[in-house]
């Protein structure tokens, strides 16, 4: 016997969602897909959650609207904002809601009149939102980074309090330290490039300028709280520079954004997670973040 799954992904990574698959799910086959919309076929009764999309559930298959009327609650997702669902499955998906471990209904709007249904159950990780699109207010920003570590906020109701001291590796311009700055928190940026204005400016902000290798054990008078990263670099260079400072630091949160711009690096992440669970870390996950492009999120809480 076999069943349907979805897969609700950005664009930019259904290449490494179907490397991932081709890894970890060999006997799932891909089978109907539009651009950010990916179904496979797999075994009944199987587990399927990968990492590499925003969410992923059982598929239902292709409905009309008449038996999408009948659902006694629902939420609409759209595939491209420009689409014009019927007034009826948008007030259905409005007045309905879905509490955590409670199994979601989603009505995914693939095309113009193209509608298919697909089931999973609310995390306390998930967003509430139909598709697990972002709920962050967009605002101008110095960079992408800003909304990157807000979704990871929101999402792992990240236990950061007031005063609280992080280090930011790779902070320039700026995006992460301001959202960061917002929530109350004391900044080490480092990064040798130049940092936006309004950041540099701020009174909880210190700007240590030059490359993060550099840094050692001397360069600390002050605890550090978390440690932040959206670096451009390997997985594999990241997790090299963050151990050396838990070396020497003994932050008890770490949130990461691990760059896969090569599929080789999809198999470096069973390791990772691993390797701080037995750094002491007590909750080690991995997400991938609305905002998120070829990328994925780390987060090692204590």
């Amino acid at each position: 016997m076999s069943q349907f799954f979805f897969t609700l992904t950005n664009p930019e990574s259904e290449p490494l969602l179907k490397k991932e698959l081709s890894i970890g799910y060999p006997n799932f086959k891909l089978s109907y897909s539009r651009p950010g919309f990916l179904t496979f076929k797999g075994p009944d009764g199987g587990t399927f959650a990968p990492w590499m999309c925003r969410l992923s559930g059982t598929c239902l298959g292709k409905k009309t609207v008449e038996e999408l009327n009948s659902l006694p609650k629902a939420w609409l997702w759209k595939r491209l904002e420009s689409f014009n669902p019927p007034p009826e499955l948008v007030f259905l998906s409005d007045k309905s809601l879905f509490k955590i471990g409670e199994k979601v209904t989603l009505i995914m709007m693939v095309g113009e009149n193209e509608y298919w249904l697909g089931e999973y159950i609310q995390k306390k990780t998930h967003f509430q939102t139909p598709g697990e699109v972002s709920s962050i207010e967009k605002k101008e920003v110095p960079s992408r980074a800003y909304y990157k570590i807000a979704e990871a906020f929101e999402s792992f109701d990240l236990p950061m309090e007031a005063n609280e001291k992080v280090l930011e590796l790779g902070s320039a311009p700026g995006g992460a330290s301001m959202f960061l700055l917002d929530q109350d928190l004391k900044v080490f940026g480092v990064d040798p490039a130049e940092m936006d204005k309004g950041v540099l400016s701020h009174f909880n902000f210190k700007h240590i300028k030059k490359p993060f290798e550099t840094l050692n054990v001397g360069n600390f008078a002050e605890d550090i709280d978390w440690i932040i990263s959206d670096v451009n670099l390997p997985p594999s260079v990241v997790i090299q520079e963050v151990d050396r400072f838990l070396s020497f630091l003994e932050p008890r949160g770490v949130v990461l954004t691990l760059k896969l711009h090569q599929d080789r690096y999809l198999r470096m992440l069973k390791p990772i997670v691993e390797s701080y669970k037995q750094k002491g870390f007590t909750q080690v996950e991995l997400k991938y973040l609305p905002s998120y492009r070829q990328e994925i999120c780390l987060i090692a809480l204590k």
